[in-house]
């Protein structure tokens, strides 16, 4: 049975890949990207697609498939299976399938019951909801990620390859790391960059419970970091313009995913500033037209489910009839969380808490374990290649200008951060740049071999494979994806509409702990708030009532 599985597995994940490439190599054809680059790109003109197509109908199976499909046409109509299928490209397979244990018998995080599944089954029930965010507040603060892994919710709320974007772009990224590493003189910068990058996400990163929508805009913040450092490594007119477009492009889409990853448009401001004579330009030409579309299709997606354009920001809502000033507390809300307040509610008062940095320490002292832990482990590669290498005669390596921006770009980013998300994981990609600014130095005074990163590689590979292999043993049944949760619901009667059913969990009946409080895959709509519904011109419009 678990043969049968992996086969399926393999043809979607190969049907997903290519459909992203073949998006992808459409919209950047002028840059002649390789495969990697295509499938990135693909992953943001897809999600934007799907954005735009809910406005006007529900993301249901039909539409799903077509996208699939003619992502696959646009792959065949410009890529020659042939080159595809050579003796390179074959390494690739099988790093995936060292990578596959990841997929199976995984499970998903608190939010994805709460907020993320429910979201998914709204869009394949229904096409855009105005005032969606009174249903749940979470939805005020949505994920383009969601959008685009809504395309794998399969009929009868079947979710077991919801995480497959996320796999995938897992994946790549491994696989883009390993390829400049090998394609390119390693004694790049930005090669060393990516290197901390590779290895870190390979020894932490072994779970998909672990991965949520945080991963998938950490490896974008990563990517636009990169560019930024290919960036200042070229003098060429053409390479210029190429990685400024880059490193904008993966900024936007990780804000997008994120908005804790904002500090990265100080790194394109930065570049545009420096170089604005060449890129003055370049910023109407038509790719960053069709960028600028697309956030402007996010944004009026965001206004129509909670009143906001940039949710919880005050000065971006407006009184529409949907918007319920409620959902501003929740900003304070999320911000004690992240601060760690739980802790220490019953000794202090939130106001004298965040007052004066008082919750520094609090922070601190529950916080600072983990992230020593993640520290360490990208340090682990950078300890390694140093005592496996000589020392050379070499100037340091970085621009003084590049050193001073990227210092900058550092202190404006973990400002940010601890201002306000101070949650480790919400800054993965900021302290792999702290890493790397510290140790580049050292790397370039030291040889390297391709040789000896290889070997490392596959060590790494190899423990990524038996940590999963170790976990999946221990299970009682082995499978793809998750189990269904199955949760006990019950009819909302307080909610007032007359056009769909509303559903609640049965919390005194479910027996499935936590989970049991939470929506998961109830069908549509689930909600936590008593709520009114309304329909004009074939929308749905939702009010929430007061408790």
């Amino acid at each position: 049975m678990l043969i049968f599985e992996t086969i399926i597995f393999f043809f979607i994940s190969t049907l997903s890949f290519l459909s992203f490439v073949g998006y992808g190599q459409i919209f950047i054809s002028k840059y002649k990207p390789n495969f990697l680059i295509s499938f990135f790109f693909g992953l943001i003109i897809i999600s934007f697609i799907i954005t735009g197509i809910h406005f006007f109908t529900k993301i249901n199976f039909y539409i799903s498939l077509a996208i699939i499909i003619v992502g696959n046409f646009l792959f065949f109509i410009n890529f020659n299976l042939r080159k595809v299928l050579i003796k390179k490209n074959l390494i690739y397979l099988l790093i995936f399938l060292f990578l596959i244990p990841i997929f199976i018998s995984h499970k998903y995080h608190e939010d994805f019951g709460y907020y993320h599944l429910p979201y998914l089954i709204s869009l394949a029930e229904q096409k855009i909801i105005f005032g969606l965010a009174n249903a749940n507040i979470a939805y005020a603060h949505n994920s383009l990620w969601l959008n685009i892994t809504s395309i794998y919710l399969l009929p009868n709320n079947n979710f077991i390859f919801i995480s497959l974007p996320t796999f995938l772009t897992y994946v790549c990224f491994i696989f883009f790391s390993f390829q400049k590493n090998l394609d390119l003189p390693i004694k790049k910068v930005s090669n060393y960059f990516l290197i901390i990058g590779l290895f870190y996400f390979i020894i932490k990163f072994t779970r998909l419970s672990e991965y949520g929508n945080d991963l998938p805009s950490s490896i974008f913040s990563i990517l636009s970091i990169f560019y930024f450092l290919k960036f200042s490594e070229t003098t060429n007119l053409e390479d210029i313009r190429r990685f400024f477009f880059f490193n904008f492009t993966f900024a936007i889409f990780a804000i997008l995913i994120k908005f804790s990853s904002i500090p990265l448009l100080f790194l394109t401001i930065f570049l545009f500033l420096r170089n604005y004579k060449i890129l003055l330009r370049e910023i109407f030409r038509f790719e960053f037209i069709i960028i600028y579309f697309f956030c402007f299709i996010f944004f009026a997606q965001q206004f129509i489910y909670s009143g906001c354009f940039i949710f919880p920001t005050k000065f971006s809502c407006f009184n529409v009839t949907w918007f319920n000033d409620e959902i501003l507390f929740l900003r304070e809300k999320l911000e004690l969380t992240n601060k760690s307040y739980s802790s220490v509610q019953n000794i202090i008062s939130k106001e004298d808490y965040l007052n004066n940095f008082n919750w520094i320490s609090f922070w601190f002292q529950r916080n600072y374990i983990e992230i020593l832990e993640h520290v360490v482990t990208m340090c682990i590669p950078i300890g390694l290649l140093y005592l496996c290498s000589s020392k050379q005669k070499e100037k340091s390596f970085l621009k003084f200008k590049d050193l001073k921006l990227f210092f900058l770009f550092l202190i404006i980013s973990f400002i940010f951060w601890l201002q306000f998300s101070p949650v480790y994981r919400f800054a993965i990609p900021y302290f792999l740049s702290l890493v790397f600014i510290l140790t580049v130095n050292i790397f370039y005074s030291r040889k390297f071999s391709k040789k000896l990163f290889t070997i490392f590689f596959c060590i790494a590979i190899l423990f990524n494979f038996s940590k999963n292999i170790s976990r999946i043993s221990n299970k009682d049944k082995i499978y793809y994806g998750i189990e269904k949760v199955n949760n006990l619901f019950i009819i909302e009667q307080s909610s007032v509409n007359k056009f769909i059913d509303v559903y609640t969990p049965d919390v005194e009946n479910n027996t499935n702990g936590w989970q049991g409080i939470l929506c998961w895959d109830i069908p549509f709509l689930c909600t936590y708030n008593k709520i009114r519904i309304d329909k004009k011109n074939g929308y749905l419009f939702f009010f929430k009532l007061s408790n």
